[in-house]
């Protein structure tokens, strides 16, 4: 709920006890329907770059991870 807020959550946003719980678990709940990328709807291309540092990967360049990532956008 701290700022900076992600460009798809609503400025009118704001914590009331119980009811912002109440009304983010529905949320959650329903955020299946959401687009890829959004609500939990996870898309694979935005791991990639957390893999890279997990794995400890050397020797690609930026236009292979480019690739890479687009390689996962593009699947449906």
């Amino acid at each position: 709920m701290k700022a900076p807020r992600g460009p798809d959550v609503s400025s009118e946003l704001r914590w009331y006890p119980v009811v912002t719980l109440l009304q983010l678990t529905l949320d959650m709940a329903m955020a299946t329907t959401a687009p890829i990328g959004y609500g939990h709807v996870y898309a694979p291309a935005h791991y990639i770059d957390a893999w890279i540092e997990v794995t400890a990967v050397d020797g690609w360049s930026a236009e292979q991870i480019a690739r890479l990532k687009h390689h996962f956008e593009s699947r449906p």
